[in-house]
């Protein structure tokens, strides 16, 4: 885990000398023009009459007044002895002059100085706390309105993308948030304003806050000369992404501004990590249940399997233990029973070992042009032997239906459903296969006239939890394999399997696999 170490970063002001000067003698004009306009008002009222205590208020009025307009306790000093030079000048005997003749003048311009430069640094400092508190103010709504974004974003891509905006916003800047893996490998990332941190040298202080979980670049020790500030987002699971703020090249990063990134980088950090710890438990759900499904298609699976053994074994020792005294009728009836079994556990391990290669991703569909119509014929002749006892009858279109398909994959598809409709329906049951074109798809369907499937069991088919009866007479009941199989196929074609039941009584399947265009040739009827 790496670990990273807490550095201040100080803000670096990007104003030149040029301006400096520039507001030295703005604020110098102002004291020459309040200084100017509380002489010009004072003569006016000394010519009405007015006393010269009404005089040095006036005066001092103008320096509360330049205190407030320049906000610097330099020139607050400085008006409030300008404040007494112009007073002594112009209305203290002799006139025009900088000497007095009455010996308490002094003692006056001393006392104007003082109440002058207090009440004026006092409005400075009132000033201030004024436009900090209305700073803080709007920082403190600024972040709870960011904060409550937040808490409603879906992912690590919408984090980024709102988190960009809101520091846009909130600094006038240029801002890349970039979000990364536990490998290092970007995740997302979010860009508000011009793309200046995506040449080589910004990309390398990025990086380097990345690494090392510290501020890097401008307004830092490290690699001050970038356009941008380097903010980490680290958390105590370590650093999880970078914050990059460029302001304008004559603007400066305050104190106050570098505070709220902060809390704003520790909020991130925490609705990142909320999204990882989430994933992580969502992976654990998933492989929780995998597991559990797992086991139940095991114990199914072993269900499955025992029945058959159990008929085989059954027969085949019924058959060692009265070879002599049974006749050859019943004798092929016993090995009539075991070679059904024997099948039937064959399409099982089959079935087994296909679901396996699909739940483990390894299966690679072999996609070539086939007649739709000979994959029925191809399933029908498969289940032919095993279909004495019922009817199977196949509803083939006069024109040949081509498809981009897995053709051994999907006649598998059509001998399991054959197969449940052989096992699941009684002897004389007639199960049709059809086969039309609709809305783009071709639409294989399977139906019998059997007993049905319960109601409460239709929704579950293919759902993965527990054995379940594929018919209400009480004959052979299993895990369902073959359908899990089978939807499993039919998806990786980029189709749908439905079952639904068919009033009087019957079953129907259907399977709906997207077609790709080809030519048609008339084709005959297959009936079996």
């Amino acid at each position: 885990m790496r670990t990273t170490r807490p550095v201040r970063v100080t803000p670096v002001s990007t104003h030149t000398s040029h301006r400096k000067l520039l507001t030295v003698g703005i604020n110098a004009l102002k004291l020459l023009l309040v200084m100017l306009l509380s002489t010009a008002l004072s003569m006016l009222l000394r010519a009405l009459g007015a006393s010269e205590i009404n005089i040095v208020m006036l005066y001092l009025l103008g320096i509360l007044l330049f205190s407030y307009l320049a906000r610097s306790y330099f020139f607050s000093l400085a008006a409030s002895l300008f404040g007494v030079l112009f007073y002594n000048f112009f209305f203290t005997e002799p006139l025009y002059t900088f000497q007095v003749n009455s010996p308490d003048y002094p003692v006056t311009f001393f006392i104007m100085f003082l109440v002058g430069s207090f009440t004026s640094m006092l409005t400075i400092r009132i000033k201030k706390e004024t436009l900090l508190a209305e700073e803080r103010e709007a920082r403190i709504k600024a972040l709870y309105q960011i904060e409550r974004l937040l808490l409603g974003v879906k992912n690590s891509a919408d984090l980024a993308e709102l988190a960009a905006g809101a520091l846009a916003e909130q600094f006038s800047s240029s801002v890349n948030i970039q979000f990364f893996d536990p490998t290092g490998i970007l995740r997302s990332s979010a860009l508000k304003g011009s793309d200046v941190f995506y040449d080589d040298r910004e990309r390398l202080v990025c990086r380097e806050a990345y690494l090392s979980g510290n501020p890097c670049g401008r307004g830092t020790k490290l690699f001050s000369e970038a356009k941008a500030l380097y903010m980490p987002i680290s958390s105590h699971s370590g650093v999880l992404g970078v914050i990059g703020i460029a302001p304008d090249a004559a603007a400066a990063i305050t104190g106050a501004q570098l505070e709220f990134l902060e809390t704003i980088s520790a909020q991130v950090a925490i609705v990142l990590e909320r999204e990882l710890l989430y994933q992580k438990q969502e992976e654990t759900q998933v492989q929780i249940q995998h597991e559990r499904l797992r086991a139940d298609m095991l114990r199914a699976i072993s269900h499955d399997l025992r029945t058959p053994l159990t008929g085989i074994m059954g027969s085949a020792s019924t058959l060692l233990d009265n070879f002599e005294s049974i006749s050859d009728a019943v004798k092929k009836d016993f090995l009539k029973n075991i070679c059904d079994e024997t099948g039937w556990l064959s399409d099982l391990v089959e079935n087994i070992l296909n679901m396996t290669r699909f739940d483990e991703g390894r299966v690679v569909l072999k996609i070539e042009q086939e007649a739709a119509e000979e994959l029925i014929a191809g399933a029908i002749g498969h289940v032919k032997k095993r279909a004495q006892r019922h009817t199977i009858q196949a509803e083939i279109p006069s024109e040949i239906i081509l498809l981009e398909v897995d053709g051994v994959l999907v006649t598998q598809v059509l001998v399991n459903l054959l197969d449940n409709a052989l096992h699941y329906t009684p002897e004389g049951s007639l199960i049709i296969v059809s086969l039309k074109r609709s809305d783009g798809a071709v639409i294989f369907e399977v139906r019998d006239n059997g007993p049905g499937i319960p109601a409460e069991t239709l929704p579950h088919l293919f759902d993965r939890v527990k054995p379940r009866p594929l018919a209400s007479d009480g004959g052979r009941h299993g895990f369902g394999l073959g359908l899990l199989l089978c939807k499993s196929i039919v998806e990786a074609h980029g189709g749908a399997i439905s079952i639904r039941n068919i009033e009087p009584h019957g079953t129907s399947v259907t399977v709906r696999i997207p077609e790709k265009e080809g030519p048609t040739y008339a084709a005959s009827h297959l009936d079996s």
